[in-house]
Formats: structure tokens, sequence, C-alpha cells
């Protein structure tokens, strides 16, 4: 039987929120303060540029893969789903939400995913892997938009 999976993990910039969501919602800089070793804008949204619809492409370890940008609420929010890659046998209807908060003079970033496994005990197979790989993410985004060398967070 299918399970459902839940990931959320957060952190915490000293970077004003706006300069967070620049950072979030422009794949050439993914590259930078992700695990990724390459993302690029497969296909633009349907207005142009990285809006609702566009699809990046990822590269990580040798693997690729692909995410459509679901939401976008400006300097709030960013949704994507992942449609292709290493865990499509392993899980479907993944869909992840990056919520950015004020706090103080930062910002909290809360990265949270959902998704269902494919058949029974396929879930924890990317489980364990994405947690970890998100959190990377979270604290590369909150180091990446902080003031300061990159690496610090607050």
């Amino acid at each position: 039987m299918a399970r459902q999976f839940s990931i959320s993990v957060r952190a915490r910039s000293d970077g004003a929120r706006t300069e967070v969501y620049r950072l979030l919602t422009d794949s050439s800089t993914w590259a930078a303060w992700t695990p990724f070793t390459s993302v690029t804008l497969g296909s633009e949204a349907r207005g142009g540029g990285e809006g609702v619809g566009a699809v990046r492409q990822t590269r990580y370890a040798g693997l690729a893969g692909r995410e459509r940008i679901v939401a976008l609420v400006p300097g709030r929010h960013m949704s994507y789903a992942y449609i292709k890659g290493a865990f499509t046998p392993y899980m479907r209807d993944y869909v992840a939400l990056v919520d950015l908060e004020d706090d103080g003079e930062g910002t909290l970033i809360h990265w949270h995913s959902t998704s269902t496994s494919r058949f029974a005990g396929s879930g924890r197979i990317p489980y364990r892997t994405l947690r970890k790989f998100l959190q990377r993410c979270a604290d590369g985004l909150a180091a990446a938009a902080g003031p300061g060398p990159p690496g610090v967070t607050g």
C-alpha cells in the first residue's frame, strides 16, 4: 500500500527576505548554494522566465532531474513539483514548498515537501536522502543570502 511522506527542514538567514527570495527564484544561482552541480532553465513559463510553469533541469552526482514551478508568491514562497529524476521509480506526487518569513533583521526559511510512495516501502528509499539534501539546500540558501562570506549563517 502506498504511503504519504513529509519532510520539513528549517534554516535562518541574516539576509533580508527579498534577497532570500531572489536567490530561491533564480535557477542560475542554485549550483552555488545547493548540492546540485548544475541547475538550468529547461523551459520558460508561459509569460517567459522562471514563473509558474517553468521547468528547471537539475544535475547532482551525475543524475538528472526536472522540477516544475507550480506556485510563486513574490517575496513569500515558491512551490515546485518533482516531475522526473532518480526518485521517480520510488515516489509520485512530490511537491515542495519553500516559505519565507521575516525574523528580526533576517529570514526564516521553511522548506517542506510531501510525496507518495509508488509501492509499499518505496518511500523510505528517497526519504532519508531527500531530508539531508533539503536541509543542505535550506542551509545553503540561508548562508548565500546573508551578509558576510558565503557559508556563514547567523
